[in-house]
């Protein structure tokens, strides 16, 4: 009797085990998986601001020569051209420059993103809800979109992003930068037990230094 109870047990032990261990292995694959997509939404916050910013490196009157190439990791653009490199020939210097820190900001997590693509260089807009236009050749399968204010070598302006809460009634020109990116966790080990895949989206703004105001 007392054999038979003893078996008795350890059978229910390991079918309580079978039982509770793939429940607490999903919930502690999930609990990583939410740890992971806060950290991408950070970086991506983070290179989404310093892409705005960095558009102030470059003068409003600097437009990329013939073939010049903006890659997604920064130390690509040495030949030979990469295949997703982007032309930004024609284009403010700028539009360049933001999207070089965006692109060198977020590579670490490139593999396990599916990103929105968007115009690289967009003019015009304000925070009152009118529409930007891309400029003309930008590269429509950028990952970062960015309102840049330029002067162009024909001497016309293209206003960047118009916040006239600012200082109305005039308003102040700033850059702003979106971008949006999906996390693909069925191409991670934590596929097994992720069964979402969440879009995440950056915005930032940056206004010009002092003396540019």
């Amino acid at each position: 009797m007392t054999r038979r109870r003893h078996a008795g047990c350890n059978a229910q032990a390991a079918l309580e085990t079978a039982l509770v261990i793939p429940i607490l292995l999903l919930l502690v694959c999930n609990f990583v998986a939410v740890m992971v997509e806060v950290s991408v939404q950070q970086q991506l916050d983070s290179a989404t601001a310093l892409a705005a910013e960095s558009r102030f490196q470059a003068s409003e009157t600097a437009y990329d020569p013939a073939g010049a190439t903006c890659c997604p990791d920064p130390r690509c653009c040495a030949e030979p051209v990469q295949p997703d490199s982007l032309q930004t020939g024609g284009l403010p210097t700028g539009c360049r420059y933001a999207a070089e820190s965006f692109y060198g900001t977020m590579r670490s997590f490139g593999a396990m993103l599916r990103w929105q693509s968007a115009p690289l260089c967009l003019s015009g807009g304000n925070s009152a809800g009118a529409a930007s236009t891309p400029y003309p050749g930008a590269p429509s399968n950028a990952h970062v979109s960015c309102v840049v204010g330029s002067v162009d070598p024909r001497g016309v302006v293209h206003q960047a992003f118009l916040d006239l809460t600012l200082a109305p009634p005039r308003g102040l020109y700033v850059v702003t930068c979106d971008a949006t990116a999906t996390v693909q966790f069925s191409s991670t080990p934590l596929a097994w037990g992720v069964f979402w895949s969440p879009t995440l989206h950056a915005h930032a703004e940056a206004l010009p230094p002092p003396f540019r105001q």
